[in-house]
């Protein structure tokens, strides 16, 4: 437990480092294009942790993965972009959304239902929830222009 919590809170802080960091020099892909380099886990620049690409225009411009998490069945429109996490099960991506969202400034705003955990903030509300397969379902939607 304690490796697997240092090494999320390295997570944490190359996430906020991306975040600090003034945006991706990647483009970020156009809707309905699948996932960049990025999205299917392989580490995001500089070796930083892993993250899924937002579209461009996008409150942020790429989201977190959990450690061993890649994004797999990319779906994108003007508002919403959902994907599957595989390589990890849902509650070890409930757990790391957990400690690393609240941290990027998303409150958790989930009530009691404990299947799907809700996040909002910059612009987005994030669902994560189980996926059927064992795997975790995250949707992001835009609620900002």
């Amino acid at each position: 437990m304690t490796k697997m919590r240092g090494f999320s809170i390295l997570a944490l802080v190359a996430c906020l480092a991306i975040a600090g960091c003034g945006g991706d020099p990647r483009p970020a892909p156009a809707a309905g294009q699948g996932p960049s380099p990025s999205a299917t886990g392989t580490p995001a620049a500089s070796g930083s942790a892993a993250a899924y690409p937002m579209p461009a225009g996008w409150p942020s411009p790429e989201f977190p993965l959990p450690p061993g998490g890649t994004a797999s069945g990319p779906h994108t429109t003007d508002t919403v972009v959902s994907f599957r996490i595989s390589g990890v099960d849902t509650e070890t991506a409930k757990s790391f959304y957990a400690e690393t969202l609240p941290g990027l400034g998303y409150a958790d705003t989930h009530n009691a239902n404990l299947a799907i955990v809700r996040y909002e903030g910059n612009g987005l509300k994030i669902l994560v929830q189980d996926d059927q397969s064992g795997s975790a379902r995250v949707t992001i939607t835009k609620t900002a222009g």
